[in-house]
């Protein structure tokens, strides 16, 4: 099955995608290149037998054959000067060949076809030496291959992925592993192009910052570093090591604040710590020059950077943070990071290379309607009906549709065929006709059989008045009833509990203080004697409580209070001569002995006798 490819020829990392001739526009495929990750290393191993080894494997081989081992010659293409491995002289434009060569054969050797059409992907900075160099040592290797500006293969991406409009302004900012490319692209219908003159910086990317990183830990470890064989295979490797251990460190300060870079060498052992503020301000100078680089990019193409669309970073260092915050505030536009900035060129080289429609071309042609059609949505029959999708301008994979055309756009936008001829536009569609509702469905008669009172007239029969079956309401009393029924019952034991609870005896509350004694009203008659008292029964003595002794008799009183008629005067006591026995027990008390309110309980003391009334 033939098909696409699209590389993406990096000074640290090469990567490639293809797209298949049965797929739907714009949909591509990664190629997984490495072993550990979709790209490979752009690191070559040259044996003495001509063998060449690409990728992880190329890396392995530099510690025990270091001279044999090549990286970074695509900075060098141009270079008349060659490139000595394995003590022989190389140009780096031969060795950037044989990268894609063996990029090319891997793939080939996946999809077990070759492919149709191959795209490289080069910077926009380059001119026509180092394209015609590296072209002819690409024909040497048997390769025809084309070429695409990194920033036009961004956009045509990023294009895929967003919607873009004819006519938008797009600046790349591609920082990338080894250079940094700045471009402004305009959408010219299905395809971009480039305004002005790109600016870049050549020797500027991620492996400058990774080289910051290990000068950082050089500097926090010097002793680790001191007096090393570098001869010595042991210490090549622990090197090696600590330079992955770089790199991984500045691609996690992208999303962390801070990383412990572990040392291991012959000579100590330990770790380096290294903030983002420090990292940020040791490469701050690098990427302010990009941006300036940027800012030229936008002036010679005579634009503004509020004339601009968007500024799309792209490029494995353009996700490092400070590159976009500075980036957004020189230009003072938002900034949008490509949903996968490492692969977003090889996959743009492959959306070149795929068939766009033209605007020039036949448009298809659209069937005219059967007879009966909808009124509603007319298709004209006439030759130059516009297409389908509409006739406005092309997009990236078709002219998309107008707001006013007729019909869906397809499904890239544009039409799905370009072999039939154009047609005019349709004539305006006939007036409508206007449209009754269709007739009410008659009603069956009713049956008078079963309703004899029924009449045909709606006005002479009486009002119904509907009668609806209610569930029966259940037996026995409501929640509500015997809650107030318990409160009622309730209030009724307190009350008798307040009237008839049995009250205690009292007790008098002090036998020293004189009684006042109570007050006859005077009658016509005189009162009769009060009986002598009798013995009676003493009365009862609490049982928690011993008999107490009982007091002195009362001092005698000689004065007579008055007596009035209206209201009966003190009455006047005579005592008794004085006992010279004491009894035993309590003296017995008449009817109108009352207790000594003076009696406290605390003394001891018996009832004391309320002398008789004398009447007057």
């Amino acid at each position: 099955m033939s098909y696409l490819l699209g590389i993406d020829l990096g000074t640290t990392r090469t990567a490639a995608a293809i797209g298949r001739r049965d797929a739907r526009p714009g949909e591509t495929e990664i190629v997984n290149l490495g072993d550990r990750s979709s790209a490979v290393p752009s690191v070559l191993y040259l044996g003495d037998d001509g063998s060449v080894v690409v990728g992880e494997a190329a890396e392995r081989r530099a510690l025990s054959s270091p001279d044999h081992v090549v990286r970074e010659f695509k900075r060098r293409i141009g270079d008349p000067t060659p490139m000595i491995v394995g003590g022989r002289p190389w140009a780096p434009e031969d060795l950037s060949a044989r990268l894609v060569r063996w990029v090319v054969d891997r793939v080939a050797q996946r999809e077990a076809a070759p492919a149709a059409r191959i795209a490289v992907t080069l910077p926009a900075s380059w001119g026509p030496h180092k394209t015609e160099r590296l072209g002819g040592a690409l024909a040497a290797q048997g390769l025809q291959v084309s070429y695409l500006a990194e920033p036009q293969a961004a956009a045509l991406h990023y294009a895929s992925a967003e919607r873009v409009e004819p006519g938008s302004t797009i600046a790349v900012y591609d920082f990338g592993g080894g250079t940094f490319d700045a471009a402004v692209v305009h959408k010219d219908g299905h395809a971009f192009k480039l305004l002005g003159r790109p600016e870049g910086v050549e020797r500027l990317g991620g492996i400058d910052f990774d080289e910051v990183v290990f000068q950082h830990v050089v500097a926090g470890m010097p002793d680790a570093f001191e007096g090393l064989d570098e001869t010595d295979p042991a210490v090549l490797s622990a090197i090696a090591a600590i330079r992955r251990e770089c790199v991984e460190a500045k691609e996690a300060l992208s999303s962390d604040t801070e990383v412990s870079i572990p040392v291991l060498t012959p000579a100590a052992q330990g770790s380096v710590r290294m903030h983002r503020s420090e990292f940020e301000a040791a490469i701050r100078p690098q990427v302010e020059e990009t941006v300036d680089a940027l800012q030229r990019a936008v002036a010679s193409a005579g634009l503004a950077p509020q004339q601009l669309s968007a500024v799309l970073l792209v490029g494995g260092s353009s996700r490092i943070p400070l590159v976009g915050q500075l980036v957004s505030e020189l230009l003072g536009r938002p900034v949008s990071v490509d949903a996968d900035p490492k692969n977003a060129i090889a996959m743009g080289a492959v959306l070149s290379l795929q068939p766009t429609p033209s605007t020039t071309g036949p448009r298809p042609r659209v069937p005219a309607p059967r007879a009966g059609g909808s009124a509603r949505f007319p298709i004209a029959a006439a030759a130059g009906a516009p297409p389908v999708g509409g006739g406005g301008p092309q997009g990236p994979f078709g002219p998309p549709g107008p707001p006013n055309g007729y019909g869906p756009p397809g499904p890239m936008g544009g039409p799905t065929s370009s072999s039939v001829p154009p047609y005019a536009p349709p004539p305006p569609p006939p007036p409508r006709p206007p449209v009754s509702p269709p007739p009410r469905p008659a009603t069956p008669a009713y049956n008078a059989d079963f309703d004899p009172g029924y009449s045909a007239d709606p006005a002479d029969e009486p009002p119904v008045d509907p009668q609806y079956d209610y569930p029966p309401e259940p037996g026995g009393k409501s929640p509500s009833f015997l809650v107030t029924l318990g409160a009622v019952a309730a209030a009724a034991a307190v009350v008798l509990a307040v009237f008839l609870w049995p009250r205690p005896d009292l007790e008098p509350a002090n036998a020293s203080t004189p009684r006042i004694p109570a007050t006859v009203e005077r009658t016509s008659e005189p009162a009769a004697p009060e009986p002598t008292p009798t013995e009676e029964e003493p009365e009862p003595v609490e049982p928690s409580r011993p008999p107490r002794p009982a007091p002195p008799p009362p001092a005698p009183d000689t004065s007579q209070p008055p007596v009035t008629t209206t209201e009966p005067p003190p009455v006047t006591t005579t005592p008794p001569p004085p006992d010279t026995t004491e009894p035993t027990t309590p003296p017995p008390t008449t009817p109108d002995e009352t207790p000594d309110p003076g009696d406290d309980g605390g003394g001891g003391g018996g009832a004391t006798l309320t002398p008789d009334v004398v009447p007057q």
